[in-house]
């Protein structure tokens, strides 16, 4: 489980970018939790979203992404929000 760790500059860009694609809007109808605030609050324990590298066990965030919201893995989940945001390319 050791290699299951992804880590990413954790920079103000990055959260913005979190923050923009995942709005109340999205969060509320995709998921159990009402904003990203909440999202990040219960996954505190698998995920360092404060600190200047994200960190987390894949494993773990994507267990939580599925008992928490209607898709299967973290990176389902940020492709949808940033498709909804941003438009499919």
């Amino acid at each position: 489980m050791l290699n299951d760790y992804v880590s990413y500059n954790n920079d103000d860009e990055f959260k913005k970018i979190l923050e923009d694609i995942f709005t109340d809007e999205f969060m509320q109808e995709y998921t159990n939790l009402e904003n990203f605030e909440a999202f990040k609050y219960s996954s505190a324990v698998m995920c360092t979203w404060d600190s200047p590298r994200l960190v987390y066990s894949k494993t773990l965030l994507d267990g939580f992404v599925r008992e928490s919201s209607r898709f299967d893995t973290w990176d389902e989940m940020v492709v949808a929000a940033t498709d909804l945001r941003f438009g499919k390319k």
